[in-house]
C-alpha cells in the first residue's frame, strides 16, 4: 500500500483560522499517512511580505500544533525554506516523490486556476493529486472557470482532482497584517499562540 504525503504550502504570514481550517479539511477528506505544512521560502507568485522566513516557520509551528487539534502525522517541514530559493512546486513534489509514495497537493481556488501556468505544470499533474479548497465567495462565473479547467487539465494532463467539501473560512493575511498594523483586534482570526509570537517579534508594524 502506498504511503499517502499531502502538502500544503503557502507563505503563511502569518497563519490564520483560515489556513488551519483548509489544512483539517484536507487531513479529514484524505486521510494522509503524513501532512507536510510548507512554508516557501520566496514563492515565484507573489511576495513573502518582508519578514524573516524563520519567522513564518515558526509560526506554522504553533498554529499547526497539538494544542490547535493536531495530531503527530502534521509536520511543518522546512525544506523549502532550506533551499534559500525561489520555491517552485515541481520541485518539492519531486524531492517527496518515490514509487511507493502517493501525493496530494493542496491548492486555494485562484492557485487552482492558473496551475497551467506555473513552472512545468505537467510534472506537478503527473505526481501529485490536486485537491482544491474553495473560496468562499466563489461565484457562478468563477464556478464555470473551475469547472472549465477541471476539465482542461484532466483532458490534457490526465490530472487526477478532488475537491474538499468543507465550508471554507474567508480571511485573508493581507487583511490581519493590516489590523495588526493599526493596532486593532486580531482575535478569533489567529491563534492565541501565534498573536503572542507576532507581539513579541514586532512583526507587521509597518
Amino acid at each position: 500500500m502506498s504511503h499517502k504525503i499531502a502538502i500544503y504550502g503557502g507563505t503563511f504570514s502569518p497563519p490564520h483560522i483560515g489556513h488551519i481550517s483548509a489544512a483539517k479539511a484536507f487531513y479529514d477528506e484524505i486521510k494522509p499517512d503524513t501532512l507536510l505544512i510548507m512554508p516557501t521560502f520566496t514563492p515565484p507568485h507573489k511576495i513573502a511580505y518582508e519578514i524573516d522566513p524563520i519567522h513564518r516557520f515558526n509560526m506554522a509551528r504553533l498554529a499547526f500544533s497539538k494544542d490547535e487539534g493536531f495530531d503527530s502525522a502534521v509536520t511543518v517541514s522546512d525544506f523549502e525554506l532550506r533551499k534559500k530559493s525561489v520555491s517552485y512546486t515541481y520541485e518539492t513534489l519531486e524531492h517527496f516523490a518515490s514509487p511507493d509514495t502517493k501525493l496530494y497537493f493542496l491548492c486555494g481556488t485562484d492557485m487552482f486556476l492558473t496551475l497551467d501556468r506555473w513552472k512545468n505544470p505537467d510534472i506537478i499533474f503527473d505526481l501529485a493529486t490536486i485537491v482544491l479548497a474553495l473560496r468562499e465567495d466563489i461565484t457562478e462565473e468563477m464556478a464555470k472557470d473551475i469547472e472549465l479547467k477541471r476539465r482542461s487539465y484532466e483532458e490534457n494532463f490526465s490530472a487526477e482532482i478532488i475537491i474538499l467539501k468543507n465550508k471554507p473560512i474567508s480571511v485573508s493575511s493581507s487583511e490581519i497584517r493590516k489590523i495588526i498594523a493599526s493596532g486593532d483586534d486580531t482575535r478569533g482570526l489567529i491563534t492565541p499562540s501565534v498573536y503572542e509570537y507576532i507581539k513579541n517579534s514586532g512583526l507587521y508594524l509597518n
